[in-house]
C-alpha cells in the first residue's frame, strides 16, 4: 500500500547515523521506522473512522461555510466597532468572543483537512 499526503514536520535530530550503521542495520532501522509509520496511519484511520463517521464532502463543505461565517461575524464586530472611537467592555468582550470563535473554529477546520490529507479518512468521491 502507498500512501499519499503531505505533512510538514519539525526536524528531527537522528543519534544514530547512517554511517554509523552497517548494510543490515540500515535495512532493519528503516523497515523499523517503516512499520511504525503504517502502524500510527492505521491507528489513526482506526480512530477517525470511529470519532468521525459523518466526516463527508459535504459536512467538510458545510464546516466550511461555518468558518467562513464565524470569520465573517468576527469581522463584522471589529468594523463596527472601528466606528466608536470609545468602544465599552461589552463591545471588547463580544469582538474577543468572536475572534476567539473563529480561531478555534479555524484550527479545528485546518486539523480536520491534515487527516483528510493524510488519509486517515477517505471521502466519497461524487461526480
Amino acid at each position: 500500500m502507498k500512501i499519499l499526503g503531505y505533512g510538514k514536520t519539525e526536524k528531527v535530530d537522528h543519534l544514530v547515523t547512517r554511517e554509523m550503521l552497517d548494510r543490515e542495520s540500515q535495512r532493519k532501522l528503516q523497515k523499523f521506522l517503516e512499520e511504525t509509520e503504517m502502524a500510527i496511519f492505521n491507528a489513526n484511520r482506526e480512530v477517525m473512522k470511529k470519532a468521525v463517521p459523518e466526516l463527508t464532502r459535504e459536512s467538510f463543505v458545510a464546516f466550511a461555510v461555518r468558518v467562513a461565517e464565524a470569520r465573517a461575524r468576527y469581522l463584522k464586530i471589529a468594523l463596527e466597532l472601528s466606528a466608536n472611537a470609545n468602544p465599552s467592555s461589552d463591545d471588547i468582550n463580544r469582538l474577543k468572543a468572536a475572534r476567539e470563535a473563529n480561531d478555534e473554529l479555524l484550527h479545528a477546520f485546518e486539523a480536520t483537512k491534515r487527516v483528510i490529507e493524510r488519509g486517515y479518512t477517505l471521502l466519497a468521491v461524487t461526480k
